[in-house]
């Protein structure tokens, strides 16, 4: 049978991520990765400072402070 492997020890993130150092670009915007949950992310929009929940997968890094 198998050796059954966690999905985060499995997955290969397209980034290393500081919180509230890391910027990235969401379909909503600019932002500063603020919380980090396996491959979810929480992203603090520039534009209106509101907290958005999205996938590490579905953002590009902008710059790493």
């Amino acid at each position: 049978m198998p050796k059954k492997v966690l999905r985060s020890q499995s997955v290969h993130y397209p980034f290393s991520v500081l919180l509230n150092k890391t910027k990235v670009l969401t379909r909503e915007g600019k932002g500063v990765v603020v919380d980090k949950q396996t491959e979810w992310i929480y992203v603090r929009l520039d534009k209106n400072g509101v907290i958005i929940k999205t996938s590490i997968f579905l953002t590009e890094l902008i710059e790493t402070a």
